[in-house]
């Protein structure tokens, strides 16, 4: 005695097959990188991602509170000149933020070595968002000393 269930016609016509598969909407990647004269860039897409990049003039910008090395900077943009704001300059591939000096006292060496970040959207205020910015050094990682089996001539004894 068969103890599954066996289908019909009519099943099989309550779910038709598609010849198109259904499209997936790519997530843009909210990232960015500091550029050797210490600028945020932001990309064009990743502005377009993250708010109306023509209302966006200024952003506030923040740090973790008792830290000496920055790993982390917030990001709240504002459609207007503040004097606590760091002007937003539009350029081709995006959008800079000028932050030279906060970078060099937060101990980034952004001349030495590349940083890029990560964008996490945060609520800053009711119907305001910030967005957090994970610093990241994007250097070649150390490579760990070989520990396989010696290779080659074995050396002379002496």
């Amino acid at each position: 005695m068969l103890s599954g269930r066996l289908f019909t016609q009519a099943d099989n016509q309550s779910f038709p097959i598609t010849a198109k598969a259904r499209k997936v909407k790519k997530t843009v990647p909210l990232a960015g990188y500091v550029s050797n004269t210490g600028k945020l860039v932001l990309s064009a897409k990743t502005v377009q991602a993250t708010s109306d990049s023509a209302n966006v003039r200024a952003m506030k910008v923040g740090s973790q509170a008792g830290k000496r090395t920055l790993t982390v900077l917030y990001l709240i943009p504002t459609d207007e000149q503040h004097a606590d704001g760091f002007p937003v300059v539009a350029t081709p591939e995006g959008v800079t933020v000028e932050l030279a000096w906060i970078l060099t006292q937060g101990r980034i060496n952004y001349k030495a070595e590349k940083y890029s970040f990560t964008l996490k959207p945060f609520i800053y205020q009711e119907g305001a968002t910030g967005y957090e910015l994970q610093l990241t050094t994007s250097g070649a990682e150390i490579k760990s000393p070989y520990t396989g089996k010696p290779r080659g001539h074995k050396p002379k004894a002496k």
